[in-house]
């Protein structure tokens, strides 16, 4: 009876370990199309860009330039992904680098 507790607590470590490594490699490959990495170095430019706001009585979003802030000379609108459109995101430049 010994022995078949050990055999199997030997497969049951086999197999977690199995497991844990496929698990390990399909989290480092795991990729969302339209949000890559991207690596930068120290003193590289970052643009900042904005989105809408939202406000917690009307639930109503509200274009981030309605606001006071200072916006840029010419507001560009981002290229959207698919999920970013259904969400009603509203990407925008800044006058921030």
């Amino acid at each position: 009876m010994e022995s078949r507790s050990r055999s199997m607590h030997k497969l049951t470590a086999k197999i977690c370990s199995f497991l844990f490594l496929f698990l390990a490699h399909a989290a480092h490959c795991f990729y969302l199309p339209g949000v890559a990495p991207e690596d930068f170095q120290k003193g590289d430019l970052l643009k900042v860009k904005v989105n809408k706001l939202t406000s917690i009585k009307t639930q109503l979003p509200y274009s981030y330039y309605s606001l006071p802030f200072c916006p840029p000379k010419k507001i560009v609108d981002s290229t959207e992904n698919l999920g970013e459109v259904l969400r009603g995101d509203r990407i925008e430049n800044s006058p921030y680098v």
